[in-house]
């Protein structure tokens, strides 16, 4: 069982699930749309922009939560992953690495949910995220990208060079520069030499495109 993407086009079918007087056993993507219900409704403002919770807490009655025995770790991962396509949608950031944790409440009956969404900081871990699904950790050395087999990013593209870019961390964030390509590194459209980068860029190398993610 796989938890249905959540997007911001969602119809809100979802937002009286959790006090209809029936409740049917809970739907993973109900607890997607919940969580990225808190998520909006938590969200503080800084100097740098909005700042998204990362760490999830969510209670489950025992009745579902022996419907998810077996695949609760594959169904934390895509509720992890929810988290992080809402922030990048909504340009948020975050203050450290995004983790859901779950938990059982004997007092909750079937289709009910407790969420409480908390800002905790920590080291990030900032990630490449490619168009055709691929994801690279950016760590202490630059990440390099081309079509040469011995480098980070592997892009099979006769119009990338060989080291075609490089996305590196810095003391404020992630930034990218261009490795002296024949047809040159994109980012919103426009041609770059070295600058820095947000989750709410796109970046294209050839015909892929590329985003980070900071935490």
């Amino acid at each position: 069982m796989v938890l249905k993407k959540v997007e911001n086009g969602l119809e809100r079918i979802f937002e009286r699930t959790f006090s209809r007087p029936f409740k049917n056993a809970l739907q993973p993507v109900e607890i997607g749309t919940r969580i990225v219900r808190e998520v909006d409704l938590t969200r503080r403002l800084s100097s740098q922009g909005p700042i998204s919770p990362n760490q999830i807490r969510v209670w489950l009655g025992p009745g579902d939560a022996t419907r998810f025995d077996g695949f609760q770790k594959a169904l934390v991962s895509e509720l992890e992953e929810t988290v992080r396509q809402h922030a990048v949608s909504e340009g948020y950031s975050f203050v450290g690495p995004v983790a859901v944790e779950i938990f059982i409440d004997d007092d909750l009956k079937i289709g009910d949910l407790a969420v409480k969404a908390e800002f905790v900081g920590g080291e990030s871990q900032p990630r490449l995220i490619v168009s055709d699904g691929r994801t690279f950790p950016i760590g202490d050395q630059p990440l390099v990208i081309g079509r040469s087999p011995d480098i980070a990013v592997v892009v099979n593209d006769t119009n990338v060079s060989r080291r075609h870019a490089e996305v590196w961390r810095t003391s404020d964030g992630v930034a990218i520069r261009d490795l002296q390509s024949t047809n040159g590194t994109f980012v919103n459209g426009h041609r770059i030499s070295a600058v820095s980068l947000s989750p709410r860029d796109d970046i294209t190398v050839g015909t892929l495109h590329f985003r980070i993610e900071l935490a």
